[in-house]
């Protein structure tokens, strides 16, 4: 089974060369983040005679007054196994769009499949700590069924092999330990640090995992965002992920920078293809 994550972005004149992505790499699932109810017409056409089933996230907004400025950008999965909607109630945070909870049926297995995009903090503050403590409790349970979470996460600030995770509420250092900031964006520095910190560390007691770590330790750098200013790379983030579940064996996983590269998004897809689900 291959599945594809990519954060598209909201430049709707490049749908289709975006979408071109389905015919290059062939996943049976591809998850997108930041699809509005505008380019989700345009998408869903393209889809629908490459995927047997589209779920769309702002679907499940009755209101339609709320999808304004940030609440305009949901999610979507498609799926050619079947997909059925798991509880709406999964999951409590504040903006329900941003995460899609599904069962897939494979033809031997149903598997929870999860697709997720984090509001990022400097425009949304606390609405992102939110997300991720209501994501991560509603993940941190036991489960006999195999798990898949991806999306675009907007975290963390940095990785590297002595600290691994260092978060937004910790200042870097050249040389040193990251010290964590007493307070951050109005609140707790400790509370953003350990929203932030859940998902790659305190998953693994119920076994789920970073599915990227699970193949590479943190020696080996990565990212999949580029913050340019004035026409220089600032800084590069790993932002987008897989976890999944312990009975998944990863045959392999990485980034497609070329998608980036071109200009087709700023970030880079993260493509995972599974081995065996025991």
């Amino acid at each position: 089974m291959k599945c594809i994550s990519w954060n598209i972005g909201k430049n709707f004149k490049i749908i289709d060369q975006q979408l071109k992505i389905v015919d290059d790499e062939k996943p049976d699932i591809l998850a997108l983040q930041e699809v509005t109810n505008k380019s989700f017409n345009k998408i869903n056409e393209i889809l629908r005679s490459k995927f047997k089933f589209v779920s769309f996230s702002l679907d499940l907004i009755k209101d339609k007054k709320l999808s304004v400025g940030p609440r305009k950008l949901g999610v979507l999965t498609a799926s050619n196994y079947k997909l059925e909607k798991r509880d709406l109630n999964e999951f409590n945070i504040p903006w329900r769009e941003r995460i899609l909870n599904h069962n897939i049926y494979t033809d031997k297995k149903k598997i929870r499949f999860y697709n997720a995009y984090i509001p990022p903090g400097s425009s949304n503050g606390w609405i992102k700590i939110e997300t991720l403590e209501g994501i991560f409790k509603g993940l941190n349970i036991s489960s006999s069924e195999p798990r898949i979470l991806c999306g675009d996460f907007n975290i963390p600030q940095a990785e590297n092999h002595r600290h691994n995770v260092i978060t937004f509420a910790q200042k870097m250092k050249l040389k040193g330990k990251p010290k964590l900031k007493k307070s951050f964006r109005g609140g707790s520095g400790k509370r953003w640090d350990q929203a932030e910190r859940n998902l790659f560390e305190n998953l693994k007691s119920v076994g789920m995992q970073d599915s990227f770590r699970k193949k590479h330790s943190y020696k080996t750098y990565e990212y999949s965002f580029a913050i340019s200013r004035k026409g220089k790379v600032v800084a590069k983030r790993r932002f987008d992920h897989f976890f999944t579940s312990d009975d998944i064996l990863i045959k392999e996983i990485g980034y497609l920078h070329t998608y980036r590269e071109t200009k087709l998004s700023d970030h880079s897809p993260i493509q995972i293809d599974l081995d065996q689900i025991i």
